[in-house]
């Protein structure tokens, strides 16, 4: 059975270090200093309970910890060369890796395929799971939902126009903006037809997205509006009482945001984790297993272009291995539906953005 290794996110260097059974007890400040010259470590095995059959295992590459960006040339191959070492070692020929084109170059990438390496980002999945959180999101907000505006940034791409083709049924008023006019009017024409919905088509971002009540960005725009693309943004404002009475709002003191990035799935019943993993990581985990799993998932859904139809036969997989959406992951924190219900309403204008 083929094996994958997941990568786990470089964004808490002590928790390899506290794992070590002498450096632990170092100072902080000399961990630090050294932790990027350690080796890539083996941090525990992901099992499938029902077979007891391990399917890969967790990775620590310390070299991703610090200042990454600015390494030479010589070290990044380095670093390259002992995840191929350690992916052989280990029997595995399959690199989940959430985010790691933010690590590493084209070129770098090539290289691990051209080593007979099989490199998954999790990136189907979250916009998956994306779709799934907001299909939820707008059953909770089901009556103000038609008389919201929506923005789509991006929409000439291949994400922008999943994202338009699912609003269009959704709301009563879109606009859809991106740099390729062409394809924009080809979109807003094929949304007319099928929906019924007429588009505003703009290719300036600031008209697409503000003064929306629902705002998706699918390209990556001004890093004040995303950190993460594609990803869902609720701006909230909280009443304020002056001191005359009178309830208002103040858009610029008050703002409370939903950033949420990956839609909050559980992993199938039959995964056997040593640790409790990060959101990112728990996608990555996931994407491996299924890529062990499932043949269809391996040979047919990788290898397929992202549509409509994709997304749908990823939610059709998830019903099959019992995979559920239980909230969306905001700024890193696991928020559930019901929890965003009892603060979305909780004596609030309701104002939505979602980007």
């Amino acid at each position: 059975m083929k094996k994958f290794a997941l990568v786990l996110q470089p964004d808490d260097w002590l928790r390899l270090a506290r794992r070590h059974p002498l450096i632990r007890y170092l100072p902080e400040r000399v961990l630090e200093k050294y932790l990027t010259y350690f080796p890539i470590k083996c941090s525990g095995m992901i099992v499938d309970k029902k077979h007891n059959v391990d399917l890969g295992f967790l990775m620590e590459v310390p070299a991703f910890f610090d200042n990454w960006q600015k390494a030479g040339e010589k070290a990044r191959l380095k670093t390259l060369k002992g995840i191929i070492r350690s992916l052989k070692k280990r029997e595995a020929e399959v690199l989940c890796f959430p985010l790691i084109h933010q690590y590493l170059r084209d070129d770098e990438t090539l290289y691990l395929r051209n080593k007979g390496i099989v490199l998954l980002d999790g990136f189907f999945h979250r916009m998956a799971g994306l779709l799934l959180a907001a299909d939820k999101i707008f059953t909770i907000l089901a009556a103000e939902i038609p008389g919201f505006e929506a923005g789509i940034w991006g929409a000439d791409t291949g994400i922008g126009r999943i994202w338009a083709e699912y609003l269009a049924y959704r709301v009563n008023f879109m606009c859809i903006g991106g740099r390729d006019l062409r394809k924009l009017e080809h979109l807003a024409d094929n949304i007319l037809k099928n929906a019924g919905l007429a588009c505003n088509i703009t290719v300036k971002p600031e008209d697409c997205l503000n003064n929306k009540n629902i705002a998706v960005s699918a390209r990556p725009i001004d890093p004040a509006y995303t950190k993460a693309n594609p990803s869902f943004y609720f701006p909230v404002y909280e009443r304020v009482k002056y001191s005359h009475g009178r309830d208002d709002i103040d858009e610029n003191r008050k703002q409370k945001n939903y950033i949420i990035e990956l839609g909050w799935m559980t992993l199938p019943r039959e995964l056997e984790l040593p640790e409790k993993l990060s959101p990112w990581d728990e996608l990555a985990a996931l994407d491996g297993a299924l890529y062990i799993s499932s043949k269809a998932y391996r040979e047919e859904l990788l290898n397929s272009r992202l549509t409509s139809d994709l997304i749908k036969q990823l939610h059709a997989l998830y019903n099959l291995y019992n995979i559920k959406l239980q909230g969306f992951i905001n700024q890193g924190r696991r928020v559930s539906f019901d929890r965003f219900r009892r603060e979305y309403f909780r004596d609030r204008q309701k104002i939505v953005k979602i980007l």
